[in-house]
């Protein structure tokens, strides 16, 4: 009887374990289930930085792409009422897109930025 729990026991760690690495091997490269991906632009003077829209689009996620990048900020956006193309805001960033061009504006400053070629998904289109 003891051999069918130990049995029973070690079955149990097995499948634990199995699902657990099964999980961290999925996620390091699928974009989380709550988001469309990340997405990375070029901006005007070497900015760079990642962009990852929300499932519904309520909110974007935007972070300096190098280490020790202070801009942009790493902030989520807001989306906004707009009159033409998409606004998101927050923390002081404007985030303008159409199509697939986005401008970042902080105060006076704006600078324009461009998706960054990939092989293995195609630039995000906020629409025209």
């Amino acid at each position: 009887m003891n051999k069918i729990y130990l049995w029973a026991g070690i079955v149990v760690l097995a499948l634990l374990i199995g699902a657990i690495l099964y999980n961290q091997k999925g996620s390091a490269g699928t974009p989380a289930a709550d988001n469309f991906g990340t997405y990375s632009y070029e901006c005007d003077e070497r900015v760079t930085f990642t962009m990852t829209p929300a499932l519904d689009m309520s909110t974007i996620a935007i972070a300096p792409d190098s280490a020790g990048a202070v801009y942009p900020p790493a902030v989520t956006l807001v989306k906004k009422d707009a009159a033409s193309g998409v606004r998101y805001e927050g923390g002081g960033v404007i985030f303008t897109a159409r199509g697939e061009t986005v401008t970042l504006n902080e105060g006076d400053s704006a600078i324009n930025c461009s998706p960054v070629p990939s092989q293995d998904s195609p630039p995000f289109n906020f629409g025209d």
